[in-house]
């Protein structure tokens, strides 16, 4: 079967705004346009495909099990055409590469690696987008990111995903460099502050909850959860809280001593970290370009202290 050739842009456009936006009404602002018009352009749309894409839950709008098939190729063709534009407007030698990117990753091994990588492929752009971990991988899964950098996914998320380790990287405690608790060993410190534990969707949520447990500090203190380094790093600077984080986020913060780090000599809260692709599909050079600059990049890291656990 062939799509209906009265199937246009302005078509895909509508139905991606209405997924996302899961109301009719908020998708029509977002696009600027009349409300009878969009819910006419999407009754249209399913009248040609012949199917339903979308189902009326309450106020809102959900994707049928049709709709999420068709939301997962209408992005893939969209971003396809729109490199394919890219490329003629700069002379055939752009692209772009959609990647997703963990806090952990986020401050040096993807930076660095793109930095790297736009001195081969100047044409080259990276659309990089941060977020929870599940978010990422369900990004990853529709076909919305190329690959995803950060922390192994655990074994349940893994069917039809693929991970290439780049080195371990160990979760931290740290506090303000003048924390009053500096001199005191970790478990001290952890049952006299308040504590700021990454998000219940990280996937670095659960070992801290082990290792608290483990510690013997079973009723802790939880202020707030958050992996952002700005706001991390600003509820430490004006308090004696200390923060669970993992250290590709903090890692120049202590190498230049602004934090202070206590030893947790806990080599569990170590995890693989790495590049998670689609199994059944073969990378684009493009992307195959990034894996390699990533590659390089983990490899001058995992002879640094940033990747190695302190002994």
């Amino acid at each position: 079967m062939t799509i209906h050739r009265g199937v246009k842009l302005r078509h895909l456009r509508i139905f991606l705004a209405v997924a996302e936006e899961r109301t009719i009404s908020a998708a029509a602002r977002k696009l600027g346009v009349a409300q009878p018009s969009l819910s006419k352009a999407m009754a249209d749309l399913e009248a040609m495909l012949g199917v339903e894409l979308l189902a009326r839950v309450g106020r809102g709008v959900v994707l049928t099990a049709e709709g999420t098939t068709f939301r997962r190729h209408a992005i893939l063709a969209l971003q396809q055409l729109e490199t394919g534009a890219e490329a003629i407007q700069a002379g055939g030698s752009a692209g772009t590469i959609a990647v997703g990117v963990l806090p952990t990753a986020a401050g040096r091994l993807l930076p660095d690696a793109a930095l790297d990588l736009r001195t081969r492929r100047p044409g080259l752009r990276l659309a990089i987008t941060t977020g929870p971990h599940r978010h990422l991988v369900e990004r990853l899964r529709a076909n919305e990111i190329a690959l995803m950098v950060g922390r192994m996914p655990e074994a349940a998320e893994m069917p039809g995903l693929r991970f290439e380790w780049l080195y371990d990287e160990e979760v931290v405690l740290v506090g303000r460099k003048d924390h009053p608790f500096a001199l005191h060993d970790h478990a001290a410190a952890l049952r006299a502050n308040p504590l700021i534990l990454p998000n219940r969707n990280a996937i670095i949520r659960r070992p801290v909850e082990d290792f608290l447990a483990v510690s013997g500090i079973l009723d802790p203190v939880i202020a707030f959860e958050t992996v952002s380094l700005a706001a991390g790093l600003r509820l430490l600077e004006g308090s004696d809280m200390l923060w669970f984080i993992s250290r590709g986020v903090v890692e120049r913060e202590l190498r230049n001593g602004s934090l202070h780090r206590w030893r947790l000599e806990a080599p569990f809260l170590s995890g693989a970290l790495g590049i998670t692709t689609r199994r059944e599909e073969s990378p684009p050079e493009d992307v195959e370009a990034l894996i390699d600059a990533l590659s390089v990049v983990a490899a001058r890291l995992r002879g640094s202290r940033i990747v190695r656990f302190d002994r």
